[in-house]
């Protein structure tokens, strides 16, 4: 555990273990003694932080996915979408490229987070879905703890907070805290709304054909090969007719609109990763065969909300060296 009643200190303690971010103390300043707790496992990291008193702390999107829950206490949370007042019944997920600020702390407030990153929980998305997704996962903001869906994450996370503070627990074997961690995940994703949950309510119905499958995975396998629908068609034994008729009624679009998307989703995901001073975004995009760039950039920013270029610059590393902060996402414009 880390303490401190330095500011600074607990700036970077912070920084360290979520996000980088700016604080402003508003509350009483001699009471301020952050304590904060973090434990990592694999695809996501586990622990609680409390300030002592109130404070304003505002944090560009991160790279990751962090449900926020309170242990004791409560705390306003915000984003471009909603304002949630996080006590006893409430929580919420943070998403991707969605600035947050976090005020109105109570003395007591305790928070506990998990935070998930994108590469596991999409794996976990792909192993329910049976295909991998092709766009980001897009969670509901603010978590109501009530509900039977939402009580099966909690008892999952409560599981792995039990395991964590024993010394033979589960997550002390790698295997035994792999599985642990994606248990906590599969309830993330059954238990909270997000763009993908009527597909997940819909997998069993109709399970699609294995010449469907065979065509799914030639297409996740060879994306960056792929020039057309015949090449598809040719791989999986079918013809083209039968092959975009399978992917309409299993897939949800046509194989060319799937391949399309899982480049997108692919691309953005080795941008989130890479060191700008070592690649460029248009390298990154004709890799995955998008040679026109202009067109690639109007679609991949109609996705995302921010041009490749942008996602280089705000991979993790990046974001971590500089500190950047940009006035324009303040997620409180929104609310003033």
């Amino acid at each position: 555990m880390q303490r401190t009643t330095d500011p600074d200190e607990a700036a970077t303690a912070i920084t360290d273990a979520y996000a980088p971010h700016k604080m402003q103390i508003t509350g009483t300043p001699n009471r301020f003694d952050m304590r904060l707790w973090s434990n990592s496992m694999p695809g996501l990291d586990f622990g609680y932080i409390q300030l002592g008193t109130d404070v304003r702390l505002y944090a560009p999107p991160p790279p990751y996915y962090i449900v926020v829950l309170a242990g004791a206490g409560r705390v306003r949370i915000g984003s471009k979408r909603d304002s949630v007042l996080v006590s006893g019944s409430s929580g919420v997920i943070t998403s991707l490229q969605e600035p947050v600020f976090f005020e109105d702390w109570s003395q007591d407030c305790r928070l506990v987070t998990a935070r998930f990153k994108p590469v596991a929980l999409e794996r976990v998305l792909a192993s329910l879905l049976g295909r991998s997704p092709v766009e980001p996962i897009r969670f509901n903001f603010r978590m109501d703890l009530g509900g039977a869906r939402e009580g099966s994450f909690l008892r999952a996370l409560q599981l792995l907070r039990t395991e964590l503070q024993r010394p033979d627990g589960m997550t002390s074997d790698p295997v035994m805290a792999g599985g642990l961690a994606g248990l906590v995940m599969t309830g993330l994703l059954r238990g909270q709304p997000h763009n993908y949950s009527d597909q997940l309510s819909d997998v069993g119905r109709a399970e699609p054909p294995a010449v469907i499958r065979n065509a799914v995975e030639l297409i996740e396998t060879r994306a960056a090969d792929i020039l057309s629908v015949t090449d598809v068609a040719r791989g999986a034994g079918l013809s083209v007719r039968a092959l975009e008729e399978g992917f309409r009624r299993h897939v949800g679009m046509p194989p060319m609109a799937y391949l399309r998307e899982l480049k997108l989703a692919r691309i953005h995901s080795e941008l989130q990763r890479s060191e700008p001073d070592q690649t460029t975004a248009a390298a990154v995009a004709r890799r995955w065969g998008f040679n026109h760039y202009g067109r690639f950039t109007a679609t991949y920013r109609a996705r995302y909300g921010a041009s490749p270029v942008e996602t280089l610059q705000r991979s993790p590393s990046v974001l971590s060296r500089s500190g950047v902060w940009r006035p324009e996402n303040d997620p409180r414009r929104t609310f003033a």
